[in-house]
Protein backbone atom coordinates (compact mmCIF):
# COMPACT_ATOMS: atom_id res chain seq x y z
CA UNK A 1 0.00 0.00 0.00
CA UNK A 2 3.01 2.27 0.44
CA UNK A 3 4.14 1.91 -2.94
CA UNK A 4 0.26 2.61 -4.34
CA UNK A 5 0.11 5.95 -1.75
CA UNK A 6 3.72 6.81 -2.94
CA UNK A 7 3.29 6.41 -6.60
CA UNK A 8 0.05 8.69 -6.17
CA UNK A 9 0.83 11.16 -4.15
CA UNK A 10 -1.53 14.89 -5.39
CA UNK A 11 -1.00 14.19 -9.23
CA UNK A 12 -2.28 10.71 -8.55
CA UNK A 13 -5.43 12.49 -6.97
CA UNK A 14 -5.82 14.89 -10.13
CA UNK A 15 -6.02 12.40 -12.16
CA UNK A 16 -8.81 10.08 -10.61
CA UNK A 17 -10.97 13.37 -9.88
CA UNK A 18 -10.30 14.25 -13.87
CA UNK A 19 -11.33 10.42 -14.60
CA UNK A 20 -14.42 11.00 -11.84
CA UNK A 21 -15.32 14.38 -14.00
CA UNK A 22 -16.53 12.48 -17.05
CA UNK A 23 -19.09 10.76 -15.07
CA UNK A 24 -22.89 10.69 -15.68
CA UNK A 25 -23.77 12.88 -12.80
CA UNK A 26 -20.72 15.30 -13.25
CA UNK A 27 -20.74 15.60 -17.41
CA UNK A 28 -23.45 14.03 -18.99
CA UNK A 29 -26.35 15.71 -16.49
CA UNK A 30 -24.71 19.03 -16.96
CA UNK A 31 -24.22 18.87 -20.80
CA UNK A 32 -28.32 18.21 -20.58
CA UNK A 33 -29.04 20.92 -18.80
CA UNK A 34 -26.86 23.16 -21.02
CA UNK A 35 -28.62 22.09 -24.36
CA UNK A 36 -32.07 21.59 -23.25
CA UNK A 37 -32.56 24.66 -20.56
CA UNK A 38 -34.72 27.36 -21.40
CA UNK A 39 -34.02 30.97 -21.29
CA UNK A 40 -31.09 33.00 -21.77
CA UNK A 41 -27.62 31.82 -21.70
CA UNK A 42 -26.02 33.14 -18.82
CA UNK A 43 -29.34 31.94 -16.84
CA UNK A 44 -29.00 28.66 -17.96
CA UNK A 45 -25.87 28.23 -17.33
CA UNK A 46 -25.81 29.58 -13.56
CA UNK A 47 -28.99 27.20 -12.95
CA UNK A 48 -26.36 24.32 -14.29
CA UNK A 49 -23.67 25.79 -11.96
CA UNK A 50 -26.14 25.11 -9.21
CA UNK A 51 -26.53 21.83 -9.78
CA UNK A 52 -22.98 21.49 -9.90
CA UNK A 53 -22.42 23.13 -6.77
CA UNK A 54 -24.76 20.94 -5.09
CA UNK A 55 -23.41 17.67 -6.35
CA UNK A 56 -19.40 18.90 -5.40
CA UNK A 57 -20.79 19.93 -1.90
CA UNK A 58 -22.17 16.50 -1.57
CA UNK A 59 -19.24 14.80 -2.56
CA UNK A 60 -17.01 16.78 -0.03
CA UNK A 61 -19.55 16.05 2.65
CA UNK A 62 -19.51 12.51 2.29
CA UNK A 63 -15.84 12.61 1.65
CA UNK A 64 -15.31 14.15 4.63
CA UNK A 65 -17.66 11.93 6.42
CA UNK A 66 -15.70 8.57 5.31
CA UNK A 67 -12.39 10.05 6.17
CA UNK A 68 -13.71 10.69 9.49
CA UNK A 69 -14.31 6.79 9.82
CA UNK A 70 -11.13 5.63 7.84
CA UNK A 71 -8.70 7.68 9.87
CA UNK A 72 -9.45 5.73 13.01
CA UNK A 73 -9.28 2.22 11.57
CA UNK A 74 -6.05 2.85 9.99
CA UNK A 75 -4.68 3.88 13.15
CA UNK A 76 -5.52 1.08 14.83
CA UNK A 77 -5.71 -1.70 11.82
CA UNK A 78 -3.73 -0.06 9.59
CA UNK A 79 -0.67 -2.73 10.60
CA UNK A 80 -2.94 -5.62 8.83
CA UNK A 81 -3.15 -4.21 5.35
CA UNK A 82 0.39 -5.28 4.65
CA UNK A 83 -0.34 -9.28 6.56
CA UNK A 84 0.07 -11.79 3.48
CA UNK A 85 -3.65 -13.07 4.02
CA UNK A 86 -4.92 -9.78 3.56
CA UNK A 87 -3.42 -9.30 0.50
CA UNK A 88 -4.43 -12.40 -0.84
CA UNK A 89 -8.04 -11.27 0.00
CA UNK A 90 -7.12 -8.10 -1.77
CA UNK A 91 -5.37 -9.95 -4.78
CA UNK A 92 -8.71 -12.13 -5.56
CA UNK A 93 -11.17 -9.33 -4.58
CA UNK A 94 -8.90 -7.89 -8.22
CA UNK A 95 -9.38 -10.57 -10.33
CA UNK A 96 -13.13 -10.70 -9.44
CA UNK A 97 -13.03 -7.24 -10.55
CA UNK A 98 -11.62 -7.57 -13.32
CA UNK A 99 -13.45 -10.49 -14.82
CA UNK A 100 -16.64 -8.48 -13.66
CA UNK A 101 -15.39 -5.66 -15.74
CA UNK A 102 -15.52 -7.79 -18.93
CA UNK A 103 -19.37 -8.91 -18.00
CA UNK A 104 -19.95 -4.94 -17.93
CA UNK A 105 -18.92 -4.02 -21.49
CA UNK A 106 -21.84 -2.80 -24.02
CA UNK A 107 -20.90 -5.75 -26.08
CA UNK A 108 -21.87 -8.24 -23.47
CA UNK A 109 -24.83 -6.33 -22.52
CA UNK A 110 -26.20 -6.66 -25.41
CA UNK A 111 -25.36 -10.47 -25.97
CA UNK A 112 -27.29 -11.18 -22.54
CA UNK A 113 -30.18 -9.03 -24.26
CA UNK A 114 -29.65 -5.85 -22.38
CA UNK A 115 -29.67 -2.30 -23.25
CA UNK A 116 -26.67 -0.71 -22.01
CA UNK A 117 -27.31 3.01 -22.95
CA UNK A 118 -30.74 2.52 -20.87
CA UNK A 119 -29.66 4.03 -17.32
CA UNK A 120 -28.17 7.05 -19.99
CA UNK A 121 -31.54 7.32 -21.63
CA UNK A 122 -32.93 7.65 -18.07
CA UNK A 123 -30.63 9.60 -16.06
CA UNK A 124 -31.63 12.07 -19.99
CA UNK A 125 -35.58 11.93 -18.98
CA UNK A 126 -34.66 13.13 -15.55
CA UNK A 127 -32.60 15.92 -16.78
CA UNK A 128 -35.11 17.37 -19.26
CA UNK A 129 -37.25 17.26 -16.57
CA UNK A 130 -35.56 18.96 -13.93
CA UNK A 131 -34.55 21.95 -16.09
CA UNK A 132 -35.38 25.22 -15.77
CA UNK A 133 -36.92 24.19 -11.53
CA UNK A 134 -34.09 25.42 -9.28
CA UNK A 135 -36.16 23.30 -6.69
CA UNK A 136 -36.03 20.14 -9.09
CA UNK A 137 -32.10 20.79 -9.90
CA UNK A 138 -31.08 20.54 -5.99
CA UNK A 139 -33.06 16.82 -5.80
CA UNK A 140 -31.38 15.95 -8.96
CA UNK A 141 -27.86 16.55 -7.77
CA UNK A 142 -28.52 14.90 -4.39
CA UNK A 143 -30.73 11.70 -6.53
CA UNK A 144 -27.49 11.81 -8.68
CA UNK A 145 -24.75 11.48 -6.03
CA UNK A 146 -26.76 9.28 -4.07
CA UNK A 147 -26.87 6.62 -6.71
CA UNK A 148 -23.64 7.21 -8.58
CA UNK A 149 -21.52 7.68 -5.00
CA UNK A 150 -21.03 3.10 -4.65
CA UNK A 151 -19.88 3.17 -8.49
CA UNK A 152 -17.72 6.31 -8.35
CA UNK A 153 -14.44 4.04 -8.09
CA UNK A 154 -11.72 6.74 -8.42
CA UNK A 155 -13.72 8.82 -5.66
CA UNK A 156 -13.73 5.76 -3.64
CA UNK A 157 -9.70 5.17 -4.39
CA UNK A 158 -8.77 8.65 -3.47
CA UNK A 159 -10.66 8.48 -0.20
CA UNK A 160 -8.34 5.53 0.30
CA UNK A 161 -5.52 7.22 -0.78
CA UNK A 162 -5.38 10.77 1.48
CA UNK A 163 -6.51 8.37 4.30
CA UNK A 164 -3.32 6.73 4.07
CA UNK A 165 -1.18 10.13 3.18
CA UNK A 166 -2.06 10.59 7.35
CA UNK A 167 -3.16 14.48 6.78
CA UNK A 168 -5.23 14.51 8.96
CA UNK A 169 -9.50 15.45 9.22
CA UNK A 170 -8.47 19.25 8.51
CA UNK A 171 -5.99 18.70 5.80
CA UNK A 172 -7.80 15.70 4.49
CA UNK A 173 -10.99 17.62 3.88
CA UNK A 174 -8.82 20.69 2.52
CA UNK A 175 -7.51 18.10 0.07
CA UNK A 176 -11.13 16.60 -0.55
CA UNK A 177 -12.23 20.25 -1.33
CA UNK A 178 -10.04 20.90 -3.96
CA UNK A 179 -10.89 17.12 -5.14
CA UNK A 180 -14.47 18.06 -5.95
CA UNK A 181 -13.30 21.32 -7.13
CA UNK A 182 -11.09 19.60 -10.42
CA UNK A 183 -14.28 16.83 -10.20
CA UNK A 184 -16.86 19.25 -11.44
CA UNK A 185 -14.42 22.28 -13.29
CA UNK A 186 -14.49 20.55 -16.62
CA UNK A 187 -18.57 20.70 -16.50
CA UNK A 188 -18.19 24.34 -14.87
CA UNK A 189 -15.71 25.32 -18.23
CA UNK A 190 -18.72 24.41 -20.05
CA UNK A 191 -21.32 26.81 -17.82
CA UNK A 192 -18.84 29.51 -19.07
CA UNK A 193 -19.16 28.38 -22.91
CA UNK A 194 -22.70 28.45 -22.97
CA UNK A 195 -22.92 31.83 -21.19
CA UNK A 196 -20.26 33.28 -23.69
CA UNK A 197 -21.59 31.60 -26.82
CA UNK A 198 -25.22 31.52 -26.11
CA UNK A 199 -27.00 29.36 -28.85
CA UNK A 200 -23.76 28.71 -31.13
CA UNK A 201 -22.21 26.66 -28.26
CA UNK A 202 -25.34 24.41 -28.89
CA UNK A 203 -23.84 21.72 -31.36
CA UNK A 204 -20.62 21.93 -29.72
CA UNK A 205 -22.76 20.03 -26.19
CA UNK A 206 -24.72 18.59 -28.33
CA UNK A 207 -21.84 16.38 -29.73
CA UNK A 208 -20.27 15.70 -26.32
CA UNK A 209 -23.45 14.66 -24.72
CA UNK A 210 -24.26 12.43 -27.42
CA UNK A 211 -20.63 10.85 -26.83
CA UNK A 212 -20.54 11.11 -23.16
CA UNK A 213 -23.59 8.95 -23.06
CA UNK A 214 -22.51 6.04 -26.00
CA UNK A 215 -18.76 5.87 -24.21
CA UNK A 216 -20.97 5.70 -19.97
CA UNK A 217 -21.42 2.22 -20.37
CA UNK A 218 -17.52 1.07 -21.54
CA UNK A 219 -15.78 3.82 -19.36
CA UNK A 220 -17.71 2.02 -15.95
CA UNK A 221 -16.03 -1.02 -16.92
CA UNK A 222 -12.58 0.10 -18.40
CA UNK A 223 -12.63 1.76 -14.71
CA UNK A 224 -13.40 -1.22 -12.77
CA UNK A 225 -10.82 -3.00 -14.95
CA UNK A 226 -8.02 -0.93 -14.06
CA UNK A 227 -8.98 -0.88 -10.32
CA UNK A 228 -8.59 -4.46 -10.55
CA UNK A 229 -5.38 -4.44 -12.33
CA UNK A 230 -4.08 -2.27 -10.00
CA UNK A 231 -4.89 -3.90 -6.88
CA UNK A 232 -3.67 -7.48 -8.16
CA UNK A 233 -0.41 -5.99 -9.14
CA UNK A 234 0.23 -4.49 -5.53
CA UNK A 235 -0.56 -7.52 -3.86
CA UNK A 236 -0.20 -10.70 -6.19
CA UNK A 237 3.28 -10.77 -5.33
CA UNK A 238 3.33 -11.06 -1.14
CA UNK A 239 -0.22 -13.34 -1.79
CA UNK A 240 2.01 -16.06 -3.57
CA UNK A 241 5.06 -15.19 -1.73
CA UNK A 242 3.23 -16.34 1.39
CA UNK A 243 1.01 -18.97 -0.31
CA UNK A 244 4.34 -20.46 -2.07
CA UNK A 245 5.47 -20.78 1.89
CA UNK A 246 2.60 -22.16 3.47
CA UNK A 247 2.65 -24.86 1.09
CA UNK A 248 6.50 -25.69 1.54
CA UNK A 249 7.40 -28.59 3.43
Amino acid sequence: MDVLTDAAGPLGLVLLALVDSTSMGTLVIPVILLVVGEGGARRVAGRTLLYLLVIGVFYLVLGVALLAGLLPLLARFGHLLGAPPVMLVLAVLGVLAVIWSFRLEPAAIEKRGGDPQASARRWTLRARRASGRPALLVSLALVAGVIEAASMLPYLAAMGLVAEMGLGLGAGALVLAGYCTVMILPAAVLCGVRALLGARADRLLERLHDRAVRSAPSAFSWMLGIVGVVVVVNTAGPALEWLGGNAGP
